[in-house]
């Protein structure tokens, strides 16, 4: 017991109330506890937990935040103490967040369940991050903080949740380089972000499907039309557009100029279906390529399918027509068509058809 004699004469030492003195008390109570460090769960453990959680509570809140860097990294940290940072002001309980071993998964998981996003941002850095609290983090998180724990990979993250953060990333480029690189992205997640990525990423998925066994591959791209296919089953406005579509090339009227008067009138669905039959590609990859901020995969698709850069240029410029910058962006836009070589459209075509023709 002659370490609980020791903290009780150093408490015992603290009469006087001042601040600094209470700091100093504090130091002195914690180099006591790493000099000789308690068995868990012990009295003398509980003792620590008891002096050290009633000074932290009464001193400043970077004496707490030296506290909580001490402590952060410390198996045997008292788990009171630990509980009473983690939910203390950010700065000090970023390093119990993101280090501690003494958190359980049930503690992170409900600090999670109302913390901020900062919390939640210092949680998903973690050497270690369970499916469960990758879970609630990307239900809970924006994008900035999904992006850093899709980037951890210590982080487990559940089949579902890949799909979940995969259709966030449709609209979310932050969100795109992490599922990208990260080394246990589904293969047809990947496929999925194919329609989406600028051309870098594109290319670095391209990359890693040419280690994989094109049998795999194959595999890939069907689930990925299957599950992208199943958001638009049933949907009868895309039934109308098809039988619209068909009677237009029926007539001979399937062209350009139909495409750029379909988004002029902001008939989309047509206009999808409609570039998705001359160009060769599914209606997924079609709507994503006019809707997506990315400029990329429209100009993919539109020089493998040979489009004069004229009609590229409008198709682009239509698909944000309320932008006040679309005209003056027309001359870069056409600049950016004249870049792109006949065998860069042909690389991602070569996915693109592949999901056409892969059966639902």
């Amino acid at each position: 017991m002659a370490v609980i004699s020791k903290l009780n004469n150093l408490v015992g030492l603290a009469r006087e109330k001042s601040s600094d003195r209470r700091r100093a008390l504090l130091r002195e109570v914690t180099d006591l506890f790493f000099e000789e460090t308690p068995e868990r769960d012990s009295a003398v453990s509980g003792r620590f937990d008891e002096v050290l959680s009633a000074l932290a509570e009464q001193t400043a809140q970077d004496a707490r935040e030296e506290l909580s860097h001490r402590f952060a990294d410390t198996p045997l940290a008292p788990r009171g103490l630990v509980l009473k940072l983690a939910q203390d002001a950010i700065e000090v309980a970023g390093p119990m967040l993101s280090q501690s071993s003494v958190l359980s998964e049930d503690d992170l998981v409900s600090i999670a369940e109302k913390g901020c996003q900062d919390r939640l941002k210092a949680m998903s850095k973690r050497e270690e991050v369970s499916e469960r609290l990758s879970d609630t983090i990307v239900r809970r998180g924006d994008d900035e903080t999904v992006a850093t724990l899709i980037s951890n990979e210590g982080a487990q993250i559940s089949r579902e949740t890949f799909e979940t953060v995969s259709e966030r990333a449709e609209t979310s480029e932050i969100l795109q380089a992490p599922l990208v690189k990260r080394s246990d992205t589904p293969n047809d997640i990947l496929a999925d972000m194919m329609l989406t990525v600028r051309n870098h990423l594109r290319d670095q998925i391209m990359e890693r499907f040419d280690s994989v066994d094109p049998a795999i591959i194959d595999q890939a791209m069907a689930v990925s039309k299957a599950r992208l296919a199943a958001r638009i089953r049933n949907d009868k406005q895309i039934e109308d557009a098809r039988k619209f579509i068909a009677s237009m090339a029926m007539r001979k009227k399937l062209d350009g100029s139909l495409l750029a008067r379909l988004l002029r009138e902001g008939e989309q669905v047509k206009c999808h279906v409609g570039f998705a039959e001359m160009t060769g590609v599914d209606y997924t990859a079609a709507k994503r390529a006019i809707e997506q901020e990315s400029i990329d995969p429209l100009a993919l698709i539109c020089k493998s399918a040979g489009f004069d850069k004229a009609l590229f240029v409008t198709l682009a410029v239509l698909r944000h027509s309320n932008s006040e910058d679309a005209f003056r962006d027309a001359r870069e836009l056409g600049n950016l068509y004249d870049r792109i070589t006949a065998d860069d459209a042909a690389r991602a075509m070569r996915f693109w058809r592949m999901r056409r023709d892969m059966a639902a």
